[in-house]
């Protein structure tokens, strides 16, 4: 059955040239590796929900004590300048569409 089982670590890696202790030390490696794997998954698992639990807390909390504040009152100029602002970003965007740059072919 598995009678590589009575080799330890040590000795396996002592002698890592025999096929029998290769088999030790590749259940070694694959064990460490699924441990390795499984601490991951349980500390990011533990995050999550740590994570979780802390954005709803402050849902929680933010409907407790959400107050409705009115909007914030428009400045016509402000708002003005902002929609000028905005039609000269498109004709400008609209002229350097029109007027596209020839760009030589470097493979020529």
């Amino acid at each position: 059955m598995k009678q590589y089982m009575h080799i330890s670590i040590r000795d396996a890696y002592a002698h890592k040239h025999r096929p029998e202790c290769v088999r030790v030390l590749a259940d070694f490696y694959w064990r460490v590796l699924l441990s390795i794997a499984l601490v991951i998954l349980l500390l990011s698992l533990g995050y999550g929900i740590l994570e979780l639990s802390a954005v709803i807390g402050e849902g929680a909390v933010a409907q407790k004590t959400d107050v409705i504040q009115p909007a914030p009152k428009l400045n016509k100029t402000q708002l003005q300048n902002t929609l000028n602002a905005f039609v000269e970003r498109e004709a400008r965007f609209n002229a350097l569409k029109t007027a596209a740059q020839r760009i030589a072919d470097p493979s020529r």
